[in-house]
Formats: C-alpha cells, structure tokens, sequence
C-alpha cells in the first residue's frame, strides 16, 4: 500500500521496503538541498546534483501517488497540486512567449530607449527568460520533496519532521564554529561574507527561520510529552528534555542571528503550537493551568522581546526598498517584468540615493517581488497557495484532536515561513524553499488522511500523532 494510509494512522512505526526507499531519497533530497542551497544568489554543484536527483524522485512520486488508496480522493492535495503546477509554469511560460502579450508603460519606455542606440527590444515576456527558466529548474527540487511527502506514510512523515530539526541543530553547530574561525575557513560555505552564526547559509536571517522551525516542530513535540505525561515512562520523558533543549538552544540562538522577526516569530509560533494541542489533552485542572501559564509566558516574552528590538540602518531602507518595488511593478503590470530581472530592472529604476556599493538583491518582501516579477499571474498563484492553505486547516480541524499534531504543527511552522517573507526573502534560498515543501506536504498529507476515530479520548495517546 501507498500514501498516508499504508501503516496505521494511530502511530505505526514499521515501513514496508517502498516506504524506506522513499523516505531515504526525500530526506536524501533535503539534506543536499539544505547544506548547499543556503544562498539566494549562488548556485553550485550541491545545487545542481539536486535538481538533478529531483527529476526521478518527481516521477517515482507522481507514481506513488496515482496508486495511492483512495483516501487520496480528498481535495486538500489537489489544491496544493494545482498551486504547484502553476508556481512551475509561470517561469517557463515567461521564458518562451513572445513579449507582445506583456505589454506595461514600462517596458514600452525601455524598447524606446533601447531603440534609440540600435538595441532591440527584449523578444519574451521575461526580460531575463534565461534567468526565469533557471528559476524554473530551482523550484524542481522544492516539488519533488513536496509530493514525496505526500506520499509517505504517516510514521515516515514523522522521521522526515525529525530531519527538519536535525538538520537546524546541524546548521546552528556549524553557525557556533564559524564563529571561532577565519572568514576563509572550509567551515564557512560562504566565505565572501563574514561568518554570522550563518551556519548553511550566506544570511543570518534564514538561519534564523530554520531556527524557528525546529523550534515549533520540537515545542509540538514537548505539549505532546506534557499532555500524556505518566509515570514510569522514560522515553518520553527524554522525548521532552530533548524537545526542550532544542527549543532552548533556538531562543538563545536567535537574538545572536540579529533576526527581530525570527524572535517575535519563534514566541508566536509556540504559542499557537501549545495552544492548537490542547484540546487533545485538556479536561483536567492539570492542563487548564498549563495552557495559561504557556500563554503567559508567550505573552511576557512577547512584550519583551518587542521592547529589546531597535531598528537598525538596514531596516529602516527595507521599507523604500518595498515601497518602490510596488512603483516599478506599476510600470510593467499586468504581466510582470519576469523572474530573474529584480536586481538588473532595480538599478535600472531606482533613484539615485537608492543607489548603494552593494546591489540590491530582493526586495525584503516575497509577495511584492512576485507581484513585480508576474504580475496578474502572481497575484492568481499567491490566492490559489491561500486557498490551499485554507484547505489544509479546514481538513485539519475536522481531524480528531489527538491526530492532527503533525498536520497542525506543520502548518504553523510553514505560517512562521511564509510570515517572515514578509520582511525578508528565507523562500529565494534553495534550502529554505526545500524546508517548506517538505512542511507543506507533511501539513497537506496529514489534512488529506480518513479519521479513524469519531471522539477524542479523555486520556489520548499523544506520541502516535507525532
């Protein structure tokens, strides 16, 4: 059998051979994508062997999803397909129809410029197609993890969220080292920028998401230890105490990252985890007082984490930088200007004191470079992304309490993802991309499966969701 109903949704842990198989090529797939896609601009071989590796694991996916069990009639999945299939065929679609069908006061004005030193004018809808189909191939790897995920069982889809922590572990122990050693050492893979407990990557800042991440994923699974605590069970006390440590280390970590979103993130996201558990273990005085005192603490971290943050130089340009990303796309909707022509088109259009020694690489909010890159297309695969994520809570929601931990936890993780898009751009990395499909199809594999209880037990057991 495939798909998330092969073992027993109550917490099997055996895997037939295909499932093994399956989950060593997608946790495979993610640890290449991780340790070697840390940065937005740069893209070496660890990249390319990944694109490489997603052509096949795409197709050994499709396959086992077609043969899925019919739980896979549920709609949750089709709507992420759907946003997939668009989010891949925007980049390809710009790099080979003609320029005609674009149109834009903008790149009129550019034709008109170019025609005045004998250029001709850009021929496709993308004014880099080069870049845009590149782009194109940088999202395979993203697909391929997601449908895998997809199509595993559920206690594989467990070992895939364990590898997701591992590796921010990995990541901020290599950060820690980087510290103590030479902007040239073998340790840091970006050695062009000094090391900033960078870890795999070429920015603090997505170091700091993949932080936030594991921290949700791991405070899931200490509110599951805490709601079915019982005495004389040890490993689950070590579940927690390893839960806890992680946790620890993130909110340590964070503020050396110099990320302010990615602590404001962190208090919020395990707020939300604590909170969407509880009704899987509520019912005693026990838990009611470990709910208030987890949100009160949410709430007094929260309010001093808001008092420690300060504005700095670089975020203080990150809202002209927004504002005049919003102008230029303007100018060249309803079609975009193309991915892959943000950082030629911006020094193209900038005013002058926006002009600095360093190019200006994104515009430190996802949405209004895609709204900049695809205009009207954008817009249609960001609703359509919502709609799924809509769908997949909803499906959730109707999932027995104590099943839906995975599902819930992460969702919230991929919301802490796509929050921080907001003000920074974590989704242009490769690793980062590669983290929240993988935490998308986790959310939606687990939004599609049948519920096998129709009641939540007064005493759950609480480790078989997660």
């Amino acid at each position: 059998m495939h798909g998330a109903d092969a073992d027993t949704h109550h917490g099997g842990h055996s895997l037939d051979l295909q499932s093994r198989a399956g989950l060593v090529a997608v946790c495979a797939l993610l640890v290449l994508c991780v340790v070697s896609g840390g940065s937005s601009q740069e893209s070496g071989a660890g990249v390319f062997a990944a694109q490489l590796l997603a052509l096949p694991m795409l197709g050994w996916a499709g396959w086992r999803l077609l043969h899925a069990t019919p739980r896979a009639v549920n709609p949750h999945p089709y709507a992420w397909l759907a946003f997939a299939g668009l989010l891949f065929a925007i980049p390809v679609l710009q790099s080979v129809l003609p320029a005609g069908m674009a149109g834009g006061e903008g790149r009129a004005a550019l034709a008109a410029d170019l025609g005045r030193f004998g250029v001709e004018a850009p021929s496709r809808w993308s004014l880099a197609p080069a870049a845009s189909l590149a782009a194109a191939f940088h999202l395979l790897p993203a697909l391929a993890i997601f449908a895998m995920a997809l199509s595993l069982p559920a206690a594989a889809q467990r070992r895939l969220a364990q590898l997701v922590v591992a590796l921010a572990v990995a990541s901020l122990v290599l950060g820690v080292a980087q510290l103590g050693a030479p902007q040239e050492s073998a340790l840091n893979p970006y050695p062009q920028w000094s090391a900033a407990m960078n870890g795999f990557f070429a920015n603090p800042n997505h170091q700091a998401t993949l932080l936030v991440v594991a921290a949700t994923l791991a405070c899931a699974r200490l509110a599951m230890v805490v709601g079915a605590w019982r005495p004389g069970r040890p490993h689950r006390v070590a579940h927690g105490v390893v839960a806890a440590l992680v946790m620890l280390l993130a909110a340590v970590a964070l503020p050396l990252t110099g990320s302010r979103a990615g602590v404001v993130l962190l208090i919020l996201s395990c707020a939300l985890v604590v909170a969407a558990h509880w009704p899987a273990w509520r019912g005693g005085v026990r838990s009611r007082m470990v709910l208030v005192a987890c949100m009160a603490v949410a709430a007094i971290a929260l309010f001093l984490a808001l008092r420690w943050m300060q504005v700095e130089a670089i975020d203080e340009l990150r809202g002209p930088l927004r504002a005049l990303t919003g102008e230029i796309a303007a100018r060249y909707a309803p079609m975009g200007a193309g991915i892959g022509s943000y950082v030629p088109l911006f020094e193209q259009e900038a005013p002058r004191e926006l002009l600095m020694a360093n190019y200006v690489n994104h515009a430190h909010n996802e949405y209004a470079q895609w709204w900049f890159a695809a205009g009207m297309p954008a817009v249609l695969a960001m609703v359509l992304g919502a709609v799924a994520l809509a769908s997949t809570l909803h499906g959730l929601l109707r999932q027995p309490a104590n099943l839906r931990g995975l599902g819930v936890t992460a969702l919230v993780a991929l919301g802490a993802i796509l929050a921080h898009s907001l003000v920074d751009y974590p989704l242009r990395t490769p690793a980062m991309l590669a983290v929240a499909a993988a935490l998308a199809g986790l959310a939606a594999a687990q939004a599609a499966s049948t519920p096998r209880l129709t009641h939540v037990p007064d005493r759950p057991n609480m480790m078989a969701s997660y």
